[in-house]
């Protein structure tokens, strides 16, 4: 666990909270600062995921679903930042993202079977679990909105964009709470070196006496 794994997590969850806040009715924004805040956090995402991606050093469920996450991200983002994509168009993209980021949760989550009995595992599987979920309501959303069902989509679409704000925040408070306790083992470590010295030199001087 390092600092910068923390930093790209909670770099996810401010992403999160920005594309949340551009998809909430009672929040009194302008549409072209909804439109701003959208962007932004779509590519907090997608960084934070791609740093989370670089650290991950093994080749294993949790990296592909990293990468997934990332590329998930990117497609969201390349249909914001076109100019010649309509709004169904725009929502494919969206469904599309979406789609592959669930999948991506589906890996991670597959490989933290079976369940840490921890904080740490259980904020992470959960987190994981939630965000997951909240892809799946956007894909749902879509769906709903290319069908012209009116009202429904743009409510499933809060309702998951809220459940990733919700999920990647577990995630987070999980890494954070992993590296507080690396920290304190490392310092335990150190203040218990003194004491395994002197009983290294008691069992030298008792065997050569």
């Amino acid at each position: 666990m390092s600092r910068l794994e923390v930093f790209a997590a909670w770099m996810i969850v401010t992403g999160t909270v920005f594309e949340a806040a551009s998809v909430t009715p009672k929040f009194p924004i302008t549409n072209e600062l909804r439109e701003s805040l959208e962007k932004i956090g779509v590519a907090l995402q997608a960084a934070g995921d791609a740093i989370i991606y670089e650290l991950i050093e093994e080749y294993n469920a949790e990296k592909l679903g990293a990468g997934l996450f990332t590329i998930g991200n990117l497609t969201i983002l390349q249909g914001l930042l076109r100019e010649d994509v309509d709004d169904e168009q725009m929502t494919r993209f969206d469904m599309q993202g979406n789609a592959i980021q669930a999948l991506g949760g589906s890996l991670i989550l597959s490989g933290l079977f079976p369940l840490e009995r921890s904080r740490v595992g259980i904020l992470e599987f959960y987190g994981v679990a939630i965000e997951s979920i909240g892809n799946v309501l956007h894909v749902f959303a879509g769906a709903k909105n290319l069908r012209g069902e009116d009202g429904d989509g743009d409510t499933l679409d809060l309702f998951g964009a809220w459940a990733q704000v919700v999920g990647s925040t577990m995630g987070a408070i999980g890494l954070e709470i992993s590296l507080v306790e690396d920290e304190m083992s490392e310092i335990d470590k150190e203040a218990d070196l003194p004491q395994q010295l002197e009983e290294m030199k008691v069992r030298i001087a008792a065997k050569y006496s």
